[in-house]
């Protein structure tokens, strides 16, 4: 029971150091081949579905996607390829 107690603390120490290194990032994609309004729908669906996306805002009149994300959980490179599997294309950076 006396070693309980210390490792559950180091435990918690460790598990709380390595949530405060994740942040979250706001990143502006380009996005080339939205016509309407139902192209952004499909692009804001697919980054949704991305896990450690949490906020998504796509303006097809811009041709631009604002995603804040976890950058522990995804990379841009990621946002990227779920951009890109809808069909339309994330312009490079």
């Amino acid at each position: 029971m006396k070693i309980m107690r210390p490792l559950a603390l180091v435990t918690t120490t460790l598990i709380l150091t390595l949530a405060s290194w994740a942040k979250d990032v706001s990143k502006d994609i380009k996005i080339s081949g939205m016509t309407c309004g139902a192209c952004g729908v499909t692009v804001r669906k697919s980054l949704e579905k991305t896990k450690g996306v949490k906020h998504v805002d796509v303006s097809t009149e811009k041709g631009l996607a604002t995603i804040v994300y976890d950058d522990s959980k995804v990379t841009e490179q990621q946002l990227r390829e779920a951009i890109n599997k809808t069909g339309f294309k994330a312009e490079a950076p």
